[in-house]
């Protein structure tokens, strides 16, 4: 299956009304799903889990280099997962920015390096949270995939 990841406009010739509330929220939902860089999240996390916390400067830069690991994981998946080489369409790079910033969004809200550098970068859990909430139920409602 070529570009899994890949976000696909409803069929042109379905008028809008013709599609109608339920459908608009499967495509809604579909979008949603294929934002969010569930696997890279569930890597890091699995991937932090396993760094020493009692150590003093080792484990925030082994910290630091697993955040950027994974968000080059992203990068990748993102793009493979965009790209159909069978009908020639190069990776949706609109999608790997919003994957690769709901990500950071994501770390920001576990945690990660940001709450090892929380005096010289604010770490504020509460803020992380809203804003993964408002990123990931907005985002698919401005972004519909690329133009066809």
């Amino acid at each position: 299956m070529s570009a899994p990841l890949r976000i696909r406009r409803p069929d042109k010739g379905v008028r809008k009304v013709a599609r109608g509330g339920e459908e608009d929220f499967k495509f809604y939902l579909d979008r949603l799903v294929k934002l969010i860089p569930g696997p890279a999240v569930g890597l890091y996390l699995i991937g932090n889990g396993l760094i020493p916390k009692e150590q003093a400067i080792l484990p925030v830069i082994v910290q630091i280099l697993w955040s950027i690991l994974c968000l080059f994981a992203v990068i990748v998946i993102t793009a493979f997962g965009t790209t159909d080489p069978q009908k020639k369409e190069s990776p949706d790079w609109k999608h790997v920015g919003i994957s690769s910033v709901s990500f950071v969004i994501w770390l920001y809200t576990i945690g990660g390096p940001f709450a090892a550098f929380n005096p010289v970068v604010p770490y504020v859990p509460y803020i992380g949270s809203l804003l993964v909430l408002a990123w990931t139920f907005f985002v698919p409602f401005f972004y519909k995939g690329p133009p066809e």
